[in-house]
């Protein structure tokens, strides 16, 4: 029976190596494809975007009564990134639902084709 255990050294190659990422050495890495421009955001919208944001951003705080808020989860990386920024010392839920007050506010439309259909069946109860 051979003993074919390989060496510490062999295991723990390219760990906290500049020049690997992900187990892949950088020369074999693809630079990203640039998008091209018609597919790219206007500026303008994107500017809107930024400026409704910073405006729903700042009348959070004008809504001291935060109680009728409810919980909705975050992946960790999302949740991380948004403790990161320091916006008018305002916390996470203000940012999440600034942004997706803003999102809402330049998406409608596109959103509404989304909608659910009520099928509730209270919709059409009639009290007789």
């Amino acid at each position: 029976m051979t003993n074919d255990i390989p060496q510490i050294d062999d295991l723990t190659k390219g760990i906290n190596d500049s020049d690997f990422i992900l187990g892949k050495p950088k020369d074999n890495i693809e630079p990203p494809t640039p998008v091209p421009a018609e597919e790219q955001p206007p500026s303008a919208t994107m500017d809107k975007c930024w400026n409704d944001f910073m405006s729903y951003l700042e009348s959070s705080d004008e809504q001291k009564d935060k109680s009728d808020r409810l919980v909705c989860k975050l992946d960790r990386d999302l949740a991380d990134s948004l403790d990161d920024c320091n916006i008018h010392n305002r916390c996470r839920s203000d940012l999440v639902n600034a942004i997706v007050r803003s999102f809402f506010e330049n998406y409608l439309p596109l959103l509404a084709q989304y909608r659910r259909e009520k099928k509730s069946l209270f919709t059409n109860f009639k009290d007789e």
